[in-house]
């Protein structure tokens, strides 16, 4: 399995987001990940948890998942997206996400990084 990578990304609040990321071999050839299922997440700081509605027993997390697909297995890209409707909710500022792989019942973290949210001129209208 490829390493992990820190990769920082832009999102503009109000429209939708994709990011396609590119998985290789030592030697650089692509990583077949065929089959490979990704799951990740935008989050205002690692172990965000919403205060509102937490309690000592019952820590609620404070979290965006990204919708993650596999573009072309055999060339080892996938992508990780937020529709509109999720990106409005964001405030400007500066987030941490990470996208980890299931590929055989192994977990790895294959990209982990800053995010980098800004008003659209839309979002400022509505």
């Amino acid at each position: 399995m490829a390493a992990q990578y820190q990769v920082n990304i832009a999102i503009q609040a109000g429209t939708d987001f994709c990011q396609t990321f590119y998985l290789a071999e030592p030697d650089k050839t692509p990583l077949d990940i065929t089959g490979a299922k990704f799951i990740g997440a935008l989050a205002k700081h690692p172990g965000a948890f919403d205060a509102n509605l937490s309690t000592s027993d019952n820590m609620v997390y404070k979290m965006w998942p990204f919708i993650t697909r596999v573009v072309d297995g055999q060339g080892g890209a996938y992508s990780i997206s937020l529709p509109a409707d999720v990106t409005k909710e964001l405030e400007e500022g500066k987030y941490v996400y990470n996208v980890v792989t299931d590929m055989g019942g192994v977990r790895t973290e294959v990209v982990t990084g800053l995010a980098f949210v800004t008003l659209s001129f839309g979002s400022l209208l509505s």
